[in-house]
């Protein structure tokens, strides 16, 4: 995905909400899909665990996640 398309794609969420992505790992790839997801904090994490975590609580925080390649199927399974 370029620039360009990365900001079409923001631009369709509201402007206040915080931006995630999955971490941990090596390598790199292109960005691929966004998708709303709520989130918690991670009170109890490693370093090498992500500050936050998905999240089923009605008062959770709303997210925007940014894909890589790949990675979407790994979130859903």
């Amino acid at each position: 995905m370029i620039i360009e398309e990365l900001i079409h794609q923001l631009q369709s969420y509201p402007k206040n909400i915080r931006v995630i992505v999955q971490g941990y790992e090596d390598g790199f790839d292109e960005v691929s899909t966004l998708k709303a997801i709520s989130i918690q904090p991670n009170t109890s994490h490693e370093w090498y665990n992500g500050k936050y975590i998905k999240s089923n609580n009605a008062a959770s925080e709303t997210a925007v996640l940014i894909f890589g390649t790949g990675r979407l199927r790994e979130f859903n399974e």
